[in-house]
C-alpha cells in the first residue's frame, strides 16, 4: 500500500484524500484538500493546476502523508468492520465456545477503533 501511495500523482493522491471534486465545486474541494493537508487553498489548486514540479516540494509531501494516512484509516475501518462480522457469526454459531477469541477480537476492534480516531 505505502509504495502505491508514495508512486501515486498529486492528483491521486488529492483524490484519495477527499474525493472527487464536483461540478463546480472546485473552490470548496480545494479548501477541503488544503485542510487535510495542512497546506494553503491557493497551494492546493497549484498542485492541482501542475504548477509546482519538484516531487520534494514541502506540499507535495505533505498532500501524500495525508493521503497515506487516509487510506490507512479506512484499511483499519474495513478489518475493524470484517472482525466484528466474524464475531456476530462466532456468536451466533456457539458464543460459549468462542467466548475466549470473541473477546480477543473484540479488544482489537476496540484497539482499531482507537487507533482510526487519532
Amino acid at each position: 500500500m505505502w509504495t502505491k501511495l508514495a508512486k501515486m500523482s498529486v492528483r491521486e493522491a488529492m483524490i484519495e484524500l477527499v474525493g472527487k471534486p464536483g461540478y463546480g465545486e472546485q473552490p470548496r474541494w480545494f479548501e477541503k484538500v488544503a485542510n487535510a493537508a495542512n497546506i494553503s487553498k491557493r497551494t492546493a489548486r497549484a498542485l492541482w493546476r501542475g504548477e509546482i514540479q519538484d516531487h520534494n516540494h514541502r506540499a507535495i509531501v505533505a498532500v501524500r502523508r495525508a493521503a497515506e494516512l487516509a487510506a490507512a484509516r479506512k484499511e483499519t475501518a474495513a478489518l475493524a468492520a470484517q472482525f466484528r462480522a466474524t464475531i456476530g457469526g462466532m456468536r451466533e454459531v456457539d458464543e460459549s465456545f468462542f467466548g475466549p477469541q470473541i473477546d480477543r477480537l473484540e479488544r482489537l476492534v476496540r484497539q482499531l477503533g482507537s487507533v482510526d480516531r487519532s
